[in-house]
């Protein structure tokens, strides 16, 4: 036998002997599933959670994300924390759930609160950008620190950004004090020369207090008012703003649309009256399981029937408090 078929003989063993050994790791991890998943049943909450990693890795069992999430949900219910961490994981990712930064928090925070390292460092990352919570760059050094020492090293590059962060805005500071200085020099050389006396600038009234525009809630541009996503044009009795092209996620599909708006009926006690359309450009089914349903997502591209109405009334000049429908109440700010 020459040297090439001794090869090509050598080449076939092993390539059988690799598929073997495959065979049985799957035959082991479906065994195991299999074992657990009784457990699980019974309500072992250790088998709970094992169960729903091996749906979140595919080990023994199809990947299924959303099974993962059940899993550890019923897991949580006995006060497993890693499966805590697993659903706040999940929220803030939007595995197998929809992505609530919020619910995120809470969870990482069940979590952290009985000593898990790896929800302590995800909880660091929420305070530290803001996600579901104020922004607390204390709170979120203080979590980096007590997942690092409990030895998860990816909390010291948590501990260097959150540094970075407070010496930026530790020298903005010291930069705007100087100009709070320079302006206050400036306002004492111009006093030290007597002026005639100013007449009083009447207030801004309501139409002028809404151009000021950079109106938000929870921190993200409204495309009905003037913002960062709209442009507006004040018509005399009435301002009219159009939105640019916006995504929004419904679950089951990604909405790209735009809205058009008319502000009128301002009144020297701060209200004023909104009503808006939204008009959609392009309707994304991202969610597969919904896709092989054949069901229909229930928004259509175009303009959209209903026409909402909202009632804003100033709280303060940075404030607004909106009825919208006649039904509940918006607070909007900038």
């Amino acid at each position: 036998m020459d040297r090439w078929a001794k090869y090509t003989i050598f080449a076939l063993t092993m390539t059988l002997a690799s598929d073997v050994a495959l065979a049985e790791v799957d035959y082991i991890l479906e065994e195991k599933f299999h074992a657990e998943l009784a457990k699980a049943e019974q309500g072992d909450s250790k088998a709970q959670y094992a169960v729903g990693e091996m749906y979140e890795k595919g080990r023994g069992v199809g990947r299924d994300p959303r099974k993962a999430f059940s899993w550890y949900s019923k897991s949580s219910q006995k006060g497993n924390m890693k499966a805590e961490y697993k659903l706040g994981l999940a929220y803030l990712n939007g595995t197998g759930i929809r992505r609530d930064y919020r619910k995120a928090r809470d969870w990482l925070q069940k979590s952290s609160d009985k000593g898990y390292v790896r929800a302590q460092y995800y909880l660091g990352t929420l305070y530290e950008k803001g996600l579901g919570t104020e922004q607390d760059l204390d709170k979120a050094l203080q979590w980096y620190k007590q997942a690092l020492r409990g030895g998860y090293d990816p909390a010291a590059a948590g501990m260097q950004r959150v540094a970075q962060l407070q010496k930026r805005r530790q020298e903005k500071i010291a930069r705007l004090r100087q100009e709070a200085l320079e302006t206050a020099r400036k306002l004492q050389a111009k006093a030290a020369k007597p002026a005639p006396p100013a007449e009083p600038a009447p207030p801004p009234g309501t139409k002028q207090r809404i151009l000021a525009g950079g109106w938000k809630r929870h921190d993200r541009a409204v495309e009905y008012l003037p913002s960062a996503d709209t442009q507006c044009e004040d018509r005399g009795d009435h301002i009219e703003c159009q939105s640019k092209t916006l995504t929004r996620n419904i679950g089951m599909a990604d909405i790209s649309f735009q809205t058009k708006s008319t502000l009128s009926r301002f009144k020297d006690d701060g209200s004023f009256k909104v009503a808006y359309r939204n008009n959609v450009l392009e309707v994304t089914i991202t969610d597969e399981a919904f896709a092989s349903s054949g069901a229909k997502v229930p928004v259509q591209t175009g303009w959209q029937e209903t026409e909402h109405k909202l009632t804003c009334t100033f709280e303060d000049d940075t404030r607004l408090n909106c009825r919208k429908n006649k039904l509940r109440t918006i607070k909007l700010h900038r």
